[in-house]
């Protein structure tokens, strides 16, 4: 039975079954607007956030469950609800700088956006998590959402 993906033009898209009771809750920090889909850390002082000049470190929770405005409030006046970043949760997620390739399979890449990956980024903080790459999605249907096309896998431990 074909796979049907799912075509964002960002954020982190689950493509098996959610397992609702494992959901985790964090405290957003102020001025932060977070949207379904963006990968979330927590920041130096204990508030999620989905810093976007932050590359998945060992403070990396998960996958934002929903959107979670928390623009106008203060330190922990809103919570998300995150994706834990489990093995068996295979995520469908944009590529951002180049066509990606069959040889991208196998590879472990490290986030340099929020919401999508970045192929020529495979260093990471020891203990830290990475996307590992199932397979690709260079079709038709992808590349017109997306011209570089989607990566589809799931997050384990990097090895530096």
């Amino acid at each position: 039975m074909p796979k049907t993906n799912v075509y964002k033009a960002a954020g982190f898209t689950l493509l098996n079954k959610l397992d609702e009771g494992g959901l985790k809750s964090y405290q957003v920090y102020r001025v932060i607007n977070i949207a379904k889909g963006d990968a979330i850390h927590i920041n130096a002082t204990g508030y999620a956030v989905n810093d976007v000049a932050t590359d998945i470190s060992v403070k990396f929770v998960g996958i934002a469950a929903h959107a979670a405005n928390n623009a106008s409030g203060s330190d922990g006046d809103i919570n998300v609800l995150v994706i834990p970043p489990l093995r068996k949760y295979q995520f469908i997620v944009p590529v951002a700088n180049a066509l990606i390739t069959q040889a991208a399979v196998g590879t472990q890449v490290d986030l340099s956006a929020v919401n999508t990956v970045d192929l020529t980024d495979l260093s990471g903080a020891a203990d830290a998590l990475g996307l590992f790459i199932d397979e690709i999605d260079v079709s038709t249907e992808a590349v017109a959402a997306n011209e570089y096309g989607y990566a589809i896998g799931h997050f384990v431990g990097h090895y530096a």
